[in-house]
């Protein structure tokens, strides 16, 4: 049981911190950035570990992971931009084999997975390497855009699988939500957890409980790492860090080169 804990604890964490880490801000594609360069903090040096491009005339964005090369497949990752500033295509490019003439042989193989936007509602469709529907996201979002309800699907060979289903409802003063979700498929589990956030949206504490297989556990109010952010003159992040002892440390730092059109 106590593995399970464990694992929702570090999901909710990380992404907490992951929404923190938002690059592609409808503001950031909408200012006419031609590259940025993401450094991170590493055992107190800063190290280049993202360079993302902006093709404007082939409206796509190519961001190249260079911290996960050694430890990841994924190559690069292609994003397609709407013309109102709207991610509606994202392509990952994996390292794969392939069998040729009896031998293993390098290739590339791509994911794909498409964005459908309507007035209240998000819809991501995950394709496989063969270009087969793999999953449906469907999420509904309230009129001030925050999601309230997410559902995810499984398309297998000769069936379609509810996956699982979140549900948020946000406070009245717009300080936290209360999460529930339930998960179909094994290990069957649900969780209910009360989230407070902070001054940019992202978890600050989270506490609740977890039932997996019929047993249900408490969870403790737990706190996650404190951000703050430093913006430019033109709204978009440039700088995160940490809170420490009451001490800021920086963690990230966006260099973001602006041209025009």
């Amino acid at each position: 049981m106590k593995k399970f804990l464990i694992f929702i604890l570090m999901f909710f964490s990380l992404y907490g911190y992951s929404q923190m880490q938002e690059i592609f801000t409808e503001n950031l594609i909408k200012s006419k950035f031609d590259s940025i360069h993401i450094y991170a903090n590493k055992n107190g040096k800063l190290l280049l570990t993202k360079i993302i491009s902006y093709d404007k005339q082939k409206q796509e964005i190519c961001l190249n992971d260079k911290d996960n090369a050694e430890k990841s497949n994924v190559l690069f990752t292609i994003f397609k931009i709407s013309n109102d500033y709207k991610i509606i295509e994202e392509k990952k490019f994996y390292k794969g084999l392939k069998i040729k003439n009896n031998d293993l042989k390098d290739t590339l193989v791509n994911l794909v997975t498409k964005y459908s936007y309507e007035k209240n509602n998000i819809q991501k469709f995950y394709y496989d390497s063969k270009n087969k529907l793999s999953k449906k996201e469907f999420q509904i979002m309230d009129g001030k855009g925050r999601k309230t309800e997410i559902i995810n699907t499984l398309y297998l060979d000769n069936d379609i699988v509810l996956s699982d289903i979140e549900k948020y409802f946000w406070y009245s003063k717009g300080s936290g939500y209360r999460l529930e979700s339930e998960q179909f498929t094994f290990p069957r589990q649900k969780f209910i957890g009360d989230y407070e956030l902070d001054e940019y949206g992202d978890p600050i504490s989270v506490k609740g409980k977890l039932e997996v297989e019929g047993k249900t556990e408490e969870i403790k109010k737990t706190k996650f790492v404190i951000h703050k952010k430093e913006l430019d003159e033109k709204g978009n992040v440039v700088k995160i860090f940490e809170i420490e002892k009451g001490k800021r440390i920086l963690k990230e730092v966006r260099q973001i080169f602006y041209g025009g059109k």
